[in-house]
């Protein structure tokens, strides 16, 4: 019994993240389909007729995020939502091999904790967190992509004003983007001028970049630009108002984070603390260290403390994160 203790651990570990995920991916998955009828132009019924780029290539682009997913992982909502997030952050490693490093992570990080403890409760805990570093990773990253992203937008927005007041096209607009702006909003502006040079119309180079993006403040810009291509009118003014609204929205984020950083320290020294005076106490006095490790019932102790902390650390993080 106690061999396969901690593979049962490990199997409920991953079974509560499975539907945690799945939970919130239900609960955001009516906003992202809003969003993406929006942008696709499909938001009346299914026997609507096409827009003018035609069913095909709406559907096309609307279902490239899970082109290179296999069948059996295509149907599953989690494994679409990764293969965005992988897109995002690491664009070079598939689903399957990330799936493949993080069950290899979760058995490496087992197998040691095994070696060092001897324990069932510590290999499960260890299991379930090796699991879990290759997801915060690919988060982190993502995250500080779309925050680069949000920050370029407002003076790429300018730079493209200023092309289409001295006269040029949109299309030279993106062109010159994708040039002379950084990274990596400039490589999605010429990736998406790649595609319309190759054949591709606008409207959708454009939608298929604002689902690669995934960013409201960038989907306002791809909507102002497919309502003036229908409907007419001065586009760079409309990109100067949408420009100016962007900026006030990044500062009053800055000044929302600004207020809350005291909320978001005190965190951090709480969640530090107890982890602190573990290894004062340990030096101190050795046997309050071996009653924790060398015992069952405080090594159960110990994962318990480890799941509240962190526990604490994310009802923290949720607290003092507005969204503006």
């Amino acid at each position: 019994m106690e061999e396969i203790f901690p593979i049962l651990l490990a199997l409920t570990v991953a079974a509560f993240a499975w539907g945690v995920t799945a939970l919130v991916l239900g609960a955001t998955q009516g906003d992202r389909r809003k969003l993406t009828e929006r942008l696709t132009g499909t938001s009346g019924s299914a026997g609507s007729p096409a827009g003018p780029s035609g069913a095909g290539g709406s559907s096309r682009v609307a279902h490239s995020g899970a082109d290179h997913l296999p069948p059996v992982l295509a149907r599953l909502a989690v494994m679409r939502s990764l293969q965005r997030q992988l897109v995002h952050a690491f664009p070079e490693v598939s689903v399957a091999r990330f799936l493949g490093l993080s069950a290899g992570f979760a058995a490496g990080a087992g197998l040691v904790a095994i070696v060092l403890w001897d324990s069932g409760v510590m290999a499960g805990v260890s299991c379930g967190l090796g699991a879990i570093a290759p997801y915060m990773a690919v988060a982190r990253r993502k995250n500080r992509r779309q925050r680069q992203l949000t920050e370029q937008l407002p003076e790429a927005l300018d730079f493209l004003q200023r092309i289409l007041r001295a006269g040029h096209s949109l299309s030279t607009g993106l062109s010159m983007m994708g040039d002379e702006l950084p990274q990596p909003l400039g490589g999605e502006f010429r990736r998406c001028y790649d595609q319309h040079s190759l054949g591709q119309p606008l409207e959708d180079a454009l939608r298929e970049m604002a689902r690669r993006i995934e960013s409201t403040d960038f989907a306002f810009f791809v909507t102002a630009v497919l309502i003036q291509r229908q409907t007419g009118g001065d586009l760079s003014q409309v990109l100067g108002n949408i420009s100016g609204v962007l900026r006030q929205r990044i500062r009053l984020s800055q000044f929302v984070k600004a207020k809350t950083a005291e909320g978001r320290f005190t965190g951090y020294v709480l969640v530090a603390f107890p982890i602190l005076m573990f290894f004062i106490a340990s030096t101190m006095n050795k046997d309050y260290k071996r009653n924790l490790l060398e015992n069952s019932t405080g090594q159960t102790m110990l994962a318990v403390a480890g799941g509240l902390v962190i526990l604490g650390l994310v009802t923290i993080r949720k607290i003092t994160t507005v969204k503006v």
